[in-house]
This record gives C-alpha cells, structure tokens and sequence, in this order.
C-alpha cells in the first residue's frame, strides 16, 4: 500500500504524523518504508536522528546511482526511512517517471508512506496511490484547500482529512471553524483530529516513539 500525506502549509505537521503512522504500522508488524520527498525545514532523517548517517539519498535511488537496499536505513524493527537528500535542491530532480520508479523498486514493503509537498506537484501519479492524506488546520482557508485535494485525489483509492493543530478556543468564538462545518463545507468525513498541543513542535527522539505521543487513531 502506497500512501501519500501532503499540506498546502508549511510547519503544520505532516513530517511527524507521516513518522507517527509508520511507528504505529511498524508496531503492528508491517513492513514499512517511509520515503522522504518533501523540502519541508526538517527531514524525516532528522527526527529520527539518523542525518549524520547518511550515505545514499533518494535521488541516488531514482536516478540509478545504487539500488534501493543501500540507501535504506533502518530506524527500527519494521520501520525503514528512505531519506530525502541532505544537499539542498538535489529533490528538485524528480519527476513522475522517477516517482513511478520509487515506488515500483518499493514494491517488497507492505506500506510505503511518502511524506510530500503540496498533492498539485506535477509528479505525483495518483494512480499508483491507494491512499491520500491532506493534512491542515481549522482556519478558514482549509476548505478551499481540503477541496482542492479531494478533487486532485479522485483517481486514488481513498482521501484521507488530517486536522491538526485543532484551536478549540478559537473555533467556539468563530475565528476558525468547527470540525462539524468543515466536513460540511469540504463533504468529507475527518479521519483524525489533533488539539494544538505545544508538546508537539519540537519531540526528541524518545517522545516520537512514546505510545502517548500524537494519537492518530488509524487512517490506513
């Protein structure tokens, strides 16, 4: 199963719910890859704590300069990272002939979760996704955004809403919106709700990995 997570903002979390899902999969006893191809400010590597190690990089993957299992880390039992690469720009030579190939070399893992960009990036080929993710939060402009995904993903198996960094405070006084009107503007059901919470801008390594940690419920 491939799944793509994606945002139209930045800093709004996805990096770690993509990291979270895979821990929870890998727990489950999945096998599971997570790919980095966002050029978000902090990579998948660095959360893990595995940015110094480092050899091959995705890029070196789908450009054939070595095979997928010699740029595989392992991070934990199940749980395998394909890092995004540590020289700024170098992610800029994917496309969708390479994001095909990603996911073909992929094939052996029993969940690929690919933290991306925005879902309108021209090298996503929806077709090889069962799964989307949008990832936002409850101001105003996530119903335009969630709608604009919905649209993007139809050609996948499922379309998956991630709220997160959920203002309660703001919602009840009517600067941001409700869980209930944006399923009702976006006509979708949100699989997952997370309360802005401070604990969750910057974990450490051993909070990522506690069981307490994001609470995701399951939105496989």
């Amino acid at each position: 199963m491939n799944i793509l997570v994606g945002s139209h903002k930045n800093n709004i979390g996805k990096t770690l719910i993509s990291i979270k899902a895979g821990i929870n999969l890998s727990q489950q006893g999945k096998n599971v890859l997570l790919m980095d191809i966002s050029s978000g400010k902090t990579k998948m590597s660095e959360y893990l704590k595995v940015n110094e190690d480092i050899i091959y990089d995705i890029v070196d993957v789908f450009t054939d300069t070595c095979p997928l299992e010699l740029a595989v880390m392992e991070i934990n039992e199940n749980l395998h990272l394909l890092p995004s690469p540590r020289v700024q720009g170098k992610i800029e030579k994917l496309n969708r002939d390479y994001f095909v190939k990603l996911l073909k070399y992929a094939e052996s893992y029993d969940v690929v979760i690919i933290d991306g960009d925005e879902l309108s990036n021209s090298y996503i080929d929806f077709s090889e996704i069962q799964n989307v993710v949008t990832v936002n939060n409850n101001d105003f402009s996530c119903v335009k955004e969630i709608n604009t995904d919905k649209v993007l993903a139809a050609k996948a198996d499922k379309f998956t809403v991630i709220i997160n960094k959920y203002n309660t405070k703001m919602a009840k006084k009517g600067s941001m919106l409700k869980l209930k009107d944006i399923e009702k503007l976006t006509g979708t059901s949100v699989t997952a709700t997370i309360e802005e919470n401070i604990n969750y801008s910057k974990p450490d390594y051993q909070q990522i990995f506690n069981e307490d940690f994001l609470k995701l419920g399951t939105f496989i």
